[in-house]
């Protein structure tokens, strides 16, 4: 990369406020010297909450700043986890490829945009992302220990690339567990038929848009993580009605949304152009309502970083 006074630096406009220039500086400077080491992360996490406020505040615009991101990216971070959840390969941020980086902590092979990598993996998002894989673990641990003489039929709701059903199936080759995932994209569905190809007999795919497509039976447990954060209020009630409906009695349904808790939200929104619906656990709690759980059928709890909570419903 050339010296930082040649590049042709990313233009701001007159009318910009402080909060971008500030942002754009900081960036800079990241750049031109091999990219942020963990004792800049403080400092980038403050730049762009100011940023952040200052979109809030309706100072700025945020698709000013979503373009600046893109011009910026282009230009220097081509590559990195950033880029690629900016780029939106396959319509939006969050997708299988992502959440399969993020598992399984890659990083570029370049070192100034490797640091770029090991900063977003810092984050407390992709923390909480790798955080539920272990949730999912343990309710699996849980329902099966439950269930010592029948087998235990789960359905995984937007799947992704399976790399939780893989790892889980490796170290539990005795639970007599079986698994239907079902994707909306058929990429997905490929990745993780591939990952998941030497427990075909445990795990079967369906390539499905889950608003208009379940299996018809029932199950045990029923888990979603990384989909209800997309919906709005309208379609999650619908879809959480429609899992509930395929919950045998005494199952569970367990679905994950990012808590309006999260100190990665300004990075991926005005960085990755990721944006989440973020709820609180009470307005989890009323969206149960809405879909017709009981009361005392409902609870939240939340991963380590707090950040990611799980609304669990008892059929």
């Amino acid at each position: 990369m050339p010296p930082l006074a040649q590049q042709e630096r990313t233009p701001v406009r007159k009318n910009d406020f402080a909060p971008l220039i500030e942002c754009d500086a900081v960036l800079r400077d990241l750049i031109a010297s091999g990219g942020p080491v963990p004792s800049d992360y403080a400092h980038v996490n403050r730049t762009l909450r100011h940023l952040g406020d200052a979109v809030r505040a309706k100072v700025i615009a945020r698709e000013d700043v979503l373009a600046y991101a893109h011009d910026v990216t282009n230009r220097y971070l081509a590559g990195t986890m950033q880029a690629r959840a900016l780029g939106k390969k396959y319509g939006y941020s969050g997708d299988f490829e992502i959440i399969e980086a993020i598992y399984t902590l890659q990083t570029a092979q370049e070192p100034h945009l490797r640091r770029w990598d090991l900063y977003f993996h810092s984050q407390a998002a992709p923390n909480a992302v790798r955080n539920r894989k272990a949730y999912f673990h343990q309710l699996l641990h849980s329902h099966s220990a439950e269930r010592t003489k029948a087998p235990l039929s789960v359905l995984n709701v937007a799947s992704g690339p399976a790399r939780d059903v893989r790892e889980w199936v490796l170290d539990n080759p005795e639970r007599e567990v079986f698994f239907d995932c079902v994707d909306a994209e058929i990429h997905a569905i490929e990745r993780a038929k591939k990952l998941c190809e030497p427990f075909s007999k445990r795990v079967e795919f369906y390539h499905r848009n889950v608003l208009r497509f379940l299996p018809a039976k029932g199950y045990e447990l029923v888990w979603s993580a990384g989909l209800f954060d997309y919906l709005t209020d309208r379609t999650f009630v619908f879809l959480l009605k429609a899992l509930m409906a395929v919950t045998k009695r005494g199952g569970e349904v367990v679905v994950g949304n990012f808590s309006t808790y999260n100190p990665s939200r300004d990075y991926m929104e005005l960085l990755g152009d990721w944006v989440l619906q973020h709820r609180t656990q009470d307005h989890l709690r009323d969206l149960a309502l809405q879909a017709g759980a009981l009361a005392d059928s409902i609870e939240v709890n939340w991963e380590p970083e707090g950040v990611n909570l799980f609304l669990h419903i008892r059929r």
